[in-house]
């Protein structure tokens, strides 16, 4: 039996394993059906990598089951296209392919129905915007420059760094936008044993540095807010669209995992899931955190052991105000539970 989450380094002769290249055709199509589990990353080592090793990941318990369907860019809603879907004006936002998206809302400020664009080609793999209701209002929001994921072709030692941006504007009420540097390390090669599979991959790590700006009219004042750092580690095989293996941390604290299991098992609907993102600010934290409420539920905020510190009822569309003055530096886990689910993410209090 497998030692569980403790990844195994021994020297792989020539014959068993050579690292591979990735390049514009591993990434996802239009049309495609990208099947995942996800579990919690709790216990996975992601600082072990490097030249000819094995990750054992055989003891990742499968849970949740979920799939992201590509569609072409000509079947999304009609006025989300008009940055990806025009090669001659806007060439630099073609698109191949629209996901579904998260929904978000932050105040007065919403965004519904998002679907992601992106696009490979020889260059590298490409978020080029996004479309979304926002305010209820059927809008296509480019980055400029685009977000550069990865710079093609793929290779063991490559790095890469881009920056890319948007802003969307509500006339009278908000601006809203975000800055993102992404900086990109191939930081390892070799063989990615799953529970049900193996596959020879390079190890991709993203370090994601975010700011938002938020402008409100009504009181003729702004800020900007640094979110939490991000980092992505994806295990990628050649000719699977989706990353075999991603675990990502926020604030230093790993979340989740998706890997590839038993796809033929998965049961997926043509409608894709409807996902709402919590968020909270500012974070980090010195004294109070306000957290959007979208749905009516309740919140609880856990220290790192999973002791609750915090909990109350919420209603839909509050604006709620934690104070975490009084609380020890470090990260906690904040749920919101509604209509049968939850969602989390990382605060982090700091001194």
């Amino acid at each position: 039996m497998r030692q569980a989450l403790l990844p195994l380094a021994f020297a792989l002769s020539t014959g068993l394993s050579a690292q591979i290249t990735i390049g514009a055709a591993d990434m996802p199509g239009a049309n495609d059906t990208l099947r995942y589990r996800t579990t919690l990353a709790t216990g996975v080592d992601v600082a072990f990598t490097g030249a000819g090793v094995t990750w054992d990941m055989s003891a990742l318990q499968p849970q949740m089951e979920a799939a992201d369907t590509t569609v072409s860019v000509s079947a999304t809603p009609l006025l989300y296209q008009l940055f990806f879907n025009n090669a001659f004006l806007y060439p630099q936002n073609r698109a191949d392919y629209g996901v579904k998206g998260t929904d978000f809302s932050l105040m007065a400020f919403s965004m519904s129905d998002v679907y992601d664009y992106y696009r490979a080609d020889a260059n590298g793999f490409f978020n080029v915007g996004f479309g979304a209701n926002v305010n209820g209002l059927p809008t296509s929001v480019r980055r400029q420059p685009i977000d550069r994921i990865y710079a093609f072709p793929l290779e063991y030692g490559d790095t890469d760094a881009s920056s890319s941006s948007f802003n969307v504007s509500v006339p009278t009420l908000l601006y809203f936008g975000q800055d993102q540097v992404r900086t990109t390390e191939v930081d390892g090669w070799g063989t990615l044993i799953l529970p049900a599979d193996t596959f020879e991959v390079l190890r991709v790590k993203s370090t994601l540095q975010r700011t938002d700006t938020i402008y409100v009219n009504q009181f003729n004042t702004g800020f900007r807010i640094p979110e939490p750092e991000t980092i992505e580690y994806k295990w990628i095989a050649q000719g699977m669209g989706k990353p075999v293996l991603e675990v990502t941390t926020l604030a230093g604290v790993p979340t989740t995992a998706e890997f590839y299991y038993d796809p033929q098992d998965i049961i997926t609907s043509t409608a894709p899931a409807h996902r709402i993102e919590l968020r909270a600010y500012p974070n980090p934290a010195r004294q109070e955190v306000f957290v959007p409420i979208g749905a009516q539920g309740r919140i609880v905020l856990r220290d790192i052991a999973g002791r609750t510190v915090l909990e109350r009822n919420v209603p839909a569309g509050s604006l709620e105000r934690l104070h975490v003055g009084d609380l020890a530096e470090g990260s906690y886990v904040l749920e919101h539970s509604a209509n049968g689910h939850t969602v989390k993410t990382t605060v982090v209090v700091q001194r």
